[in-house]
């Protein structure tokens, strides 16, 4: 709300511009002088290196926010962690942690590829994604990357340094991820000239000693964060999360404004935000305001006096849906509110976006859906950015987030079958035994599932080979996969190469791998 902006028509009225100032101010004019509008100066579009992108491939924009050097620093804690948790607690011989090994930046790029999969392929539980029941087996799970290996990852997820916490910061876990990407949202893209300040939740009900309860919101528990959206595109150009305390609501805004003053933008925000005092601040900053008011935030006598009478000559027939009718009802409504209201929009776009394919998954740890959360507005923002650069290719969101996808996985898929081909058949999925050290990181067969591939018809590739031993157990053998399921108990030395499975040689390794049904 611009101090000069019109009010009503008719008489003349003065009012209070503040609630600090109780006199008649001149700046409250009648209806038909019109404002000072600051003329727009920006060059809205992608910026920096977006700019600069000549790629038609989604994953090279979504990678502008996800960089290599971010994802190595996920990776280097995500190692750190590990390493710690196992000098804290030591292992048992059967324990999966046995399996652990250092992860990769392009092993990391898979099991995120991998989570942004399960937000379009939606599944009760996340074990249901490597099940091998044709009746919902989805393959490219265990192509890409098996069970266990997958909850390794994800149960030592890290973002920050434990050692070094900042006892002040309560977003010290995800603050390394936070800062790095909302920097990558400022830098990457210019907005248009209307903006528009809003609220985001990311359901969380769990203990959080800054968790938020909002009943007006669809998400009613969770962390808040304060963001703002350019209103056309619902690009996020700037985001704070809230954590209980901090600065001002007035500092908030101009936080969130950052480069942005100066350009004559149009900010438009609910009466959360907005005062008399804090449009006096934006229009000095050459800030171009628009919003409701609350009666205590310094509201002028003259605005308290205007009736619907007074807005007559200024109304828009619209279409809205009501309560209790099936159809749209037409609607008189003030010109400027029907303009407010189509560039208050950007924060439900961007949450609208978002919510169609969420690959947040049920964790205890709040700062890993957090981070989840912030991966989705930023393949969100890729996508705005790709159509900017890419207007005659008009992929959907959905599109977008499968390409990503599939670029992401599939390097992962050669990278395993170049390793299988190169590696030596005595040592091929050969698992250690006991507790050793040799033990962790070698591969290791699958316990209720069948790997896809042993069906394939390929023979050549399923090789009987002797299980390599280790210092503690130099002939290791193990119980046969075909005789459990009949309801043997016999040991063997040998199993298959690819498929990882021990397996009496003829009969059981033959209807292994040709009959479905093979107990």
């Amino acid at each position: 709300m611009d101090p000069r902006h019109p009010v009503g028509s008719g008489k003349k009225r003065k009012g209070r511009a503040s609630s600090r100032d109780c006199g008649q101010d001149p700046d409250w004019q009648e209806s038909d002088w019109k404002p000072h509008k600051i003329p727009f100066s920006a060059r809205p579009g992608p910026q920096s290196a977006a700019a600069e992108m000549t790629s038609e491939s989604p994953a090279d924009f979504f990678e502008l926010f996800l960089t290599d050097e971010l994802l190595g620093h996920i990776v280097e804690q995500t190692n750190l962690y590990a390493q710690r948790y196992f000098e804290a607690h030591p292992y048992t011989p059967h324990s999966r942690q046995n399996a652990w090994k250092q992860v990769s930046v392009q092993e990391m790029k898979s099991f995120f590829g991998l989570t942004f999969l399960t937000g379009f392929v939606k599944k009760p539980n996340l074990e249901l994604y490597w099940s091998v029941d044709e009746v919902d087996a989805t393959p490219y799970f265990s192509r890409t990357m098996s069970r266990n290996r997958f909850q390794l990852i994800w149960r030592f997820l890290h973002f920050n340094d434990n050692r070094a916490k900042d006892a002040t910061d309560r977003m010290y876990k995800v603050r390394p991820v936070l800062d790095s990407i909302v920097d990558k949202f400022k830098e990457l893209y210019q907005p248009r000239q209307n903006i528009c300040i809003g609220e985001g939740m990311m359901l969380w009900r769990g203990r959080l000693s800054f968790r938020v309860y909002n009943p007006q919101k669809p998400v009613k528990y969770g962390i808040k964060s304060y963001i703002l959206c350019d209103s056309a595109t619902g690009y996020c150009f700037n985001m704070k999360p809230y954590v209980g305390v901090g600065s001002t609501l007035p500092d908030t805004v101009f936080g969130l404004l950052d480069r942005l003053q100066g350009h004559g933008y149009t900010l438009h925000m609910d009466n959360f935000y907005n005062s008399v005092a804090l449009c006096e601040r934006l229009v000095a900053a050459n800030v171009n305001v628009c919003g409701t008011l609350r009666k205590n935030r310094g509201e002028p006598k003259v605005i308290t006096e205007v009736t619907k009478s007074d807005h007559q000559d200024r109304m828009e027939r619209v279409d809205v849906w009501q309560k209790g009718q099936k159809n749209k009802v037409s609607q008189l409504k003030s010109e400027c509110i029907v303009a407010d209201n189509a560039c208050m929009n950007g924060v439900d776009k961007l949450d609208q976006n978002i919510a169609h394919y969420p690959f947040i998954r049920r964790s205890l740890n709040w700062s890993k859906k957090f981070v989840a959360y912030l991966f989705q507005i930023a393949m969100f923002n890729a996508h705005v950015l790709y159509r900017a650069k890419n207007p005659g290719e008009c992929k959907s969101h959905l599109e977008f987030i499968r390409q990503v996808v599939r670029s992401w996985t599939s390097q992962r898929q050669e990278d395993e079958e170049g390793e299988k081909m190169e590696e030596d058949p005595a040592g091929v999925g050969a698992e250690g035994g006991g507790d050793s050290q040799q033990g962790r990181g070698k591969q290791r067969a699958p316990y209720n599932t069948d790997p896809e591939s042993r069906l394939d018809g390929r023979m050549r590739n399923h090789q009987l080979v002797y299980m390599q031993g280790t210092d503690k157990t130099k002939k290791p053998k193990r119980r046969c996969r075909v005789c459990i399921r009949r309801g043997l108990r016999r040991e063997t030395k040998m199993w298959c190469r690819s498929c990882c499975v021990p397996l009496h040689a003829g009969e059981c390794f033959n209807a292994y791998h040709t009959k479905k049904n093979y107990s």
